[in-house]
């Protein structure tokens, strides 16, 4: 039967810049490919990375943020969790590299790095050879605390292959395009020009000599990583104290901004984790000759505990506003002239005061739907929770007029 050794938590966390991402456009995509890729090597990386992977894996579950070039452990951000040594069969395996592309999808977190090397020698080729994995066990992913010390988690490190590498530059491909373990180094045969090595740790011969409960001293460095993708309403979130809010288009034929103060912050429709204490305003600019319209977005602090919330305006009616201020004016002329015969004819006893006495009511009478008018063609900003189901809420949260 098989026995395992657990690493505990216990003891303070290390910080160490992992690999850091590329400048270049062309580098950009493929590292967007290589976010792809959950299991990267990590034998590229310097004795001092791996050494503080080490210690982290020995104080519990390891979360990192991971975007295909770069990797970022967070080591304050602590989650139960213990990794277990599983023995296995020792194998050896060579991975060859010939140009950026395949560099960028076999070795993605030490591509930028080892891109010049490998447009100097032509070939990168690395040579491993595992004994077994530490695996995650009594990990619970509803455990990563919503704090600061955990912004940015992307993944956990659900296992880690341990052993021996060496990593070589220069040489020959072989033939078929494979390379054999043997002929690593070899300076005869299909081989021509030199191979130098880059980097290496642990002894392949001492894999053998792991045993159930730990691997060998020198067969233990960290050789490849297998990422576990954490929820989405894990990585989704914002720093502390914002809220995420989708402001949704306003009219499809329209250019909508957010605006905060005098900046703008986005363009309809789009999402932001936001200050809630901060005031937003819409702004359309129809043109040089035409006013700019404002709506106001109502105090998002009121609302805060939905966290995700969206926000649907409606702009002015302005066929409902102008047929306000043509009933509203001539409501209103009715109304001083109504007033003016009626004092006129009353006091004179003359037939304006009957003219008088029909004009005015009918004039109060219009001027109350034609200032109603006016004021329902305002702009409404409607907000409701961004997902009403999940929020266990489904009544619009706010309507301001």
């Amino acid at each position: 039967m098989m026995s395992a050794a657990v690493i505990s938590c216990g003891g303070p966390g290390l910080v160490a810049p992992m690999a850091h991402a590329p400048e270049t456009p062309g580098d950009q995509a493929r590292c967007k490919l290589a976010a792809n890729q959950e299991n990267p090597l990590v034998t590229e990386w310097p004795a001092t990375e791996k050494a503080n992977l080490e210690a982290r894996l020995r104080q519990g579950s390891v979360i990192v943020s991971y975007t295909g070039c770069t990797l970022r452990m967070l080591p304050r951000c602590r989650v139960r969790g213990d990794y277990v040594w599983r023995r296995t069969t020792t194998a050896t395996d060579v991975i060859e590299i010939r140009n950026a592309d395949e560099l960028y999808a076999k070795m993605p977190l030490g591509a930028v790095s080892l891109e010049g090397e490998l447009s100097r020698s032509g070939r990168l080729a690395v040579q491993t050879t595992a004994a077994g994995q530490l695996q995650l066990s009594n990990f619970e992913p509803s455990s990563v605390p919503k704090a600061s010390e955990c912004e940015g988690a992307t993944h956990v490190v659900s296992a880690l292959s341990v052993g021996a590498f060496k990593l070589r530059s220069g040489g020959a491909a072989h033939a078929g395009g494979r390379a054999t373990v043997a002929a690593i180094g070899s300076a005869h045969g299909a081989s021509d020009s030199e191979e130098t090595i880059v980097r290496e740790a642990g002894a392949a011969n001492r894999c053998e000599l792991s045993t159930e409960a730990a691997p060998h001293a020198e067969c233990a460095s960290p050789l490849q990583m297998f990422l576990q993708p954490l929820p989405a309403n894990i990585t989704d979130r914002g720093p502390t104290g914002t809220v995420k809010v989708k402001f949704l288009p306003v009219r499809p034929d329209q250019e909508w901004e957010v605006m905060v103060g005098d900046k703008p912050l986005c363009k309809t429709p789009c999402e932001r984790w936001v200050d809630p204490a901060i005031p937003y305003t819409l702004k359309y600019d129809p043109g040089f000759f035409q006013r700019n319209q404002y709506l106001d977005v109502p105090d998002l602090t009121l609302h805060q505990q939905y966290e995700r919330m969206q926000v649907r305006a409606e702009p002015r009616d302005m066929s409902k506003w102008v047929t306000g201020v043509v009933v509203t004016s001539f409501a209103g002329m009715a109304v001083v002239t109504g007033t003016a015969l009626t004092a006129i004819g009353c006091s004179k006893g003359t037939g304006l005061c009957t003219a008088g006495l029909i004009t005015l009511p009918i004039g109060l009478l219009a001027l109350v739907p034609g200032i109603w008018m006016i004021v329902d063609s305002k702009g409404s900003v409607r907000i409701t929770p961004m997902a009403p189901a999940a929020q266990g809420a489904t009544d619009p949260l706010v309507l301001t007029r």
